[in-house]
């Protein structure tokens, strides 16, 4: 937005790419110590101190003045980003009845657009109502902390995780977790020895293969290797299908057919985040019906073919001044989304989790991750630079 530039006095693509690129150099550092807190503190510990974190790094970013100031604050966030998003799906997916996991925790990963509703619409409404004033982006930096500030009150209304339970040796509280949340208060109901069990036996197969294993073990046989190339390959197109370019900077998208007026934009934005939201969730519920497969094919297909509409659209806006073609790209880019989230929203941790056995999932949910970071980085930090020197052509 026009506010944010002319505080910041209107940074270069490369500056701008960093800024924004900064929370994901937060989430690095953390990467390899958020997993041993999450194991070390217990799930829900661990989700209320990055939620704490990320409250720290957001009140910073509201109060920054200047470029370093906010870098710092971003950075912060990504730190509380990642301490919080390694313990909230092993704690969604620890907790879900057995026959909803798969539902659940795909949906775990498309609630992200709740969020961004949220940011679009407030964003929006600061727009419209502060124009020229700082505050019209200090209020959304600043509003950025009540999530997470729920969650860290909120998350002790929520039971532990069974299995951190078991594995701290706490095996009463496990099975009363169990007792309550999965068998409706029944002491002797079969399912939740069954689950306790299954628990026990995990666990002792984990700490067993723990001095057998490597990440070297992820590509030492053929059948490994074929599912760190899965793995590896949906992490990284997770970010760089293109939707990116909408994700981070929207209004250099719409800028390159013409829509320059924020309010405008961020109107547009704030539907579009509702329609990516309903698309992501019904696909969730869609998963076990439709099969994974068929899902990604699809998405792959519609994404392509989509991407090429919308690249040929902005083209003809940008040699010929097309009118229509810029009205083209507004109905492109839903359909485009709509491609993207019936499968790259719900599956990506849902699918990853299925595909690696036991001995080396939690190594390639790793991998996974890191590919993650490596993709958002470069599509943070390269794609405002490669918009200013290629346009349409990127």
């Amino acid at each position: 937005m026009s506010e944010w530039e002319s505080f910041f006095k209107n940074p270069s693509d490369q500056t701008r790419g960093l800024m924004v690129a900064a929370q994901t150099f937060g989430s690095f550092i953390m990467l390899p110590f958020a997993p041993l807190m999450s194991d070390g503190f217990g799930r829900r510990k661990t989700l209320c101190i990055g939620s704490a974190v990320i409250c720290g790094g957001v009140l910073l970013q509201a109060m920054s003045t200047g470029i370093p100031h906010f870098i710092a604050s971003r950075v912060l966030v990504g730190v509380g980003l990642c301490i919080a998003t390694n313990a909230a799906p092993l704690l969604i997916t620890e907790l879900a009845y057995p026959t909803q996991r798969a539902p659940i925790t795909a949906m775990y990963n498309g609630s992200w657009y709740v969020g961004s509703i949220l940011s679009a619409w407030v964003t929006y409404a600061t727009i419209k109502t502060l124009p020229g004033s700082v505050w019209a982006w200090r209020i959304p930096s600043i509003l950025q902390a009540v999530p997470s500030l729920l969650q860290a009150i909120l998350v002790w209304s929520v039971p532990e995780s069974p299995r951190w339970l078991v594995a701290k040796g706490r095996d009463s509280e496990a099975v009363a977790v169990l007792v309550k949340y999965h068998a409706d208060g029944r002491q002797r109901d079969p399912l939740v020895y069954f689950t306790y069990g299954q628990i026990r036996e995990a666990l002792s197969i984990e700490r067993e293969i723990s001095s057998t294993t490597s990440y070297l073990t992820l590509f030492k046989t053929p059948g490994n290797r074929r599912r760190m190339r899965i793995v590896l390959a949906i992490g990284f197109f997770s970010q760089w299908a293109g939707n990116g370019l909408v994700s981070y900077y929207i209004g250099d998208v719409f800028a390159g057919v013409g829509i320059t007026d924020a309010p405008t934009v961020g109107l547009i934005n704030g539907s579009l985040q509702i329609w990516n939201c309903f698309i992501a969730i019904s696909a969730a519920l869609l998963v076990d019906r439709l099969g994974r497969r068929l899902l990604f094919l699809s998405s792959n297909a519609g994404m392509l073919i989509t991407f090429i509409g919308w690249t040929l659209a902005t083209a003809f806006f940008s040699t010929r001044g097309d009118r229509h073609a810029a009205n083209a790209v507004l109905g492109i880019i839903p359909l485009f989304y709509l491609a993207y989230n019936i499968a790259y929203s719900p599956m990506l941790v849902a699918y990853t989790v299925e595909i690696l056995p036991y001995r080396i999932r939690a190594r390639g949910f790793s991998m996974m991750n890191l590919t993650i970071c490596i993709g958002i980085t470069t599509n943070q930090f390269v794609n405002p630079i490669a918009i200013g020197k290629l346009g349409w052509k990127l």
